[in-house]
């Protein structure tokens, strides 16, 4: 991935100093926001873990991210407009999730959520369209470094706080919830470094640091599921290299490959506990079936359009409160973000929710052919898929994995309309990250590096 040869967006020996003043201090605005929105340390200290949004001092507090998000989005607002047109079934959902307040078994809660998962998706929708792969990909890997250096100082100077010690003894947990959390943050960071020293060549030595950092942390959560996405990254980014080796260790790979997606689909579909099983002893998987089973009578009862976003787990809620009772204990969440989707804005929006994974993965496929970039957002999907099946990670507000997800999803549209765009006689040859195009020797896509 050649990143010398587009115009640079970092470059500030050609800027003024007050443009250097400005671009530093938005750089440093978007840093801040995407710290807040990895859920990290401010809610240990200031709410509880059984009613995360109990605080008024946090909800506060997202007021001004609401406010940055929207300005950065005017500004941008005719580069986010063509990027929305080619993420139509993002709209879908988004705009589910703000009607749903209209037949929401809980209005208030409804109301305060979706303007949430609104500002959080034009969040992601911003980071693709005000910033190249580089920048982007950099400043998320800046972001997941402090939080894993932050998360290594407390558990080794604060292991009361950092170290599980009532369940799961032992298990670090970090400036999060339970070790799960921790460990699927670590997973993403760990297959984001490794990308990025793959391919950075000018910040390989931070890159790296960060990389063996993530990796330790996931190993001291303790989550079989976090030891599995990280492997699952790395996997796309062997499986990646493995593929340039030629057409017909490409097509091979493909038909491999696709036969053990759809295996691990079946077998995910029609026996969920054997994956478990091979997960290991993991208590927080364990069960978790049992949620599932109740909760398709749950959907059934209201099945298009749902309860309402984000209304369905309140504590006074009737429709909870039958799932708790069912499975005799206080369920916060569906553990499963396809299942949570389901249930806050029905099946139509979780038919949009599967429409808009399944573009981003045909057009990841596409872009990986000729790019690393298209690799990187294949294991995003990978990585994502394989966490919402356990964690009710999709469409959830002020979360840092549903930006990034919007982030490379709105990425890869643009991307992929920039390279269509491109004359059939124009070469791909080791291009700026504007059109996202590399190849190696003898034309064929090759390793190549920032920097």
């Amino acid at each position: 991935m050649n990143f010398v040869s587009e115009a640079k967006f970092m470059d500030t020996d050609r800027r003024s100093p007050l443009s250097t003043l400005i671009l530093m201090t938005e750089l440093a605005a978007v840093f801040i926001c995407l710290v807040l929105f990895s859920e990290g340390l401010l809610p240990r200290l200031f709410a509880s873990e059984e009613n995360p949004e109990s605080s008024a001092f946090l909800r506060l507090l997202w007021l001004p991210v609401y406010a940055l998000v929207l300005a950065g989005c005017c500004w941008k607002l005719p580069a986010l407009f063509r990027a929305a047109i080619r993420m139509p079934f993002l709209g879908l959902i988004t705009l589910l999730a703000l009607a749903s307040l209209t037949w929401s078994i809980n209005p208030e809660v409804t109301e305060r959520r979706a303007i949430a998962i609104t500002a959080t998706t034009l969040a992601g929708l911003f980071l693709a369209v005000r910033y190249d792969w580089r920048t982007l990909l950099r400043m998320l890997g800046v972001v997941w470094i402090f939080l894993a250096v932050v998360t290594l100082a407390a558990g080794l100077v604060a292991p009361g706080f950092a170290v599980m010690d009532e369940i799961h003894v032992g298990a670090w947990r970090g400036l999060w919830w339970e070790k799960n959390a921790m460990g699927g943050h670590m997973s993403r960071a760990a297959f984001l470094c490794a990308f990025l020293f793959l391919m950075d060549k000018r910040w390989r030595m931070a890159w790296g640091g960060g990389l063996l950092i993530c990796v330790a942390l996931v190993f001291l959560s303790t989550s079989k599921t976090a030891l599995l996405g990280m492997m699952l990254g790395f996997g796309v980014l062997a499986a990646a290299g493995w593929m340039r080796r030629g057409v017909v260790t490409t097509v091979s790979s493909l038909w491999l490959g696709a036969i053990i997606a759809v295996s691990a689909g079946l077998v995910l579909t029609m026996a969920p506990g054997v994956v478990f099983q091979l997960l290991g002893r993991d208590a927080t998987l364990t069960g978790r079936t049992d949620i599932w089973s109740v909760l398709f009578a749950a959907i059934a009862d209201r099945p298009w359009l749902g309860y309402g976003y984000g209304a369905f787990w309140g504590l006074e809620s009737e429709p909870a409160y039958k799932v708790r009772l069912a499975t005799d204990w206080l369920v916060p969440t569906a553990h499963n973000g396809w299942l949570e989707t389901a249930l806050s804005i029905g099946l139509v929006g979780l038919g949009g929710l599967m429409l808009n994974f399944l573009l981003l993965l045909a057009r990841a496929a596409w872009l990986s052919i000729s790019t690393w970039t298209g690799v990187f957002a294949l294991g995003v999907a990978a990585q994502f898929l394989l966490f919402s099946i356990s964690e009710s990670i999709a469409l959830q507000q002020n979360a840092i994995v549903w930006v990034t997800y919007v982030a490379v999803a709105t990425k890869v549209a643009i991307t992929v309309k920039q390279q269509a765009a491109l004359p059939a006689a124009t070469p791909r040859r080791g291009s700026a990250i504007g059109s996202e195009s590399f190849a190696g020797r003898a034309g064929r896509p090759g390793l190549i590096r920032i920097g």
